[in-house]
């Protein structure tokens, strides 16, 4: 076997899981250095999407979101091989369900000074808050994007919100929440569920501003805080909460490994805290084991525990 065909064995997931155990050490010194984007532009196209169609009736569509480095099909062609105890793929438990894997857009990265696929840039997963003022463009973008996603899907089942369900692994759990976080602004409909899995929520400090009133400084709202604002709208906490009822009655499920290298799991409770706070009623698993140094779905215990939760909604 030579090198080049090892390399192209090796999943894109896994392989951007190994770059960024590489780069760490250099990552400090690569951002103090004079960053160059290309002279095109730093930003290419959302990827092709990938679709399982339902096998019965349509009754039901999942919008998955890959983490960063991936893509649509690759985290499709992942999941289909993470079986249930019994085998089976999660697809094939539920027939009448459309599986929607969207692609994210190439961004040109600062760290690695390479195109590379992603939601949004993220300098640190070690550190989230890292650089947040490159997230900004992305997250927004992403939201929109997934946002149509999902108003697509609502039309083709008939005005039915509550049977789409959304989520994602890692970068795209991220996107995921911000979407439903954003969702009371233009639709106060609950959405079918959430599933999440070893991710993180993005401008946490600041979403926790929002849903208390607190401000960063007496001269008025941060940078951070305008976009979270922007984004969520007038979130108050829930004493005082501008989040309809049924639309926190969302059900949502978070998985993470206590033992992921990458996105630690203190980041996932955090989000899961933040979540509360806002008054959503939300299940958390930990799990250990998993493969990717824990940064991938427990086989076959959380494929099982997420057939679970969506046989309930």
């Amino acid at each position: 076997m030579n090198l080049l065909n090892f390399h192209i064995k090796i999943p894109r997931l896994q392989l951007w899981s190994i770059c960024c155990r590489i780069a760490r050490p250099l990552l400090i010194c690569s951002l103090t250095m004079e960053q160059h984007s290309p002279e095109t532009t730093a930003t290419k196209p959302f990827g092709p999407g990938h679709i399982i169609h339902p096998q019965a009736k349509h009754t039901h569509t999942i919008i998955l979101l890959h983490g960063r480095g991936s893509t649509a099909e690759e985290f499709a062609e992942e999941l289909s091989e993470s079986n249930l105890s019994g085998g089976k793929a999660l697809q094939e438990a539920f027939p009448g369900w459309k599986w929607v894997f969207p692609s994210s857009k190439e961004h040109w990265n600062t760290t690695f000074q390479e195109f590379m696929p992603e939601w949004f840039e993220a300098q640190s997963l070690a550190d989230p808050t890292m650089g947040q003022h490159l997230q900004i463009e992305g997250i927004r973008d992403s939201v929109s994007y997934v946002n149509e996603l999902i108003e697509k899907e609502v039309q083709v089942l008939g005005g039915k919100t509550e049977n789409v369900v959304i989520g994602g692994i890692s970068q795209g759990g991220t996107i995921a929440l911000w979407t439903l976080l954003s969702r009371h602004k233009m639709n106060s409909k609950r959405l079918g569920a959430f599933v999440g899995a070893s991710t993180w929520l993005p401008f946490a400090r600041n979403i926790r501003n929002l849903l208390s009133q607190r401000r960063e400084s007496q001269s008025g709202p941060s940078m951070f805080d305008s976009f979270v604002m922007d984004i969520m709208g007038s979130a108050r906490n829930r004493l005082e909460t501008n989040f309809s009822k049924e639309y926190l009655e969302t059900p949502i499920f978070l998985g993470h490994g206590t033992d992921d290298a990458y996105v630690d799991v203190d980041l996932g409770r955090e989000a899961m805290e933040i979540l509360s706070d806002a008054g959503f009623n939300a299940s958390w698993k930990e799990y250990t084991g998993a493969e990717q140094e824990g940064h991938w779905l427990k086989v076959p215990e959380e494929i099982d525990d997420i057939k679970e939760f969506l046989t309930r909604i």
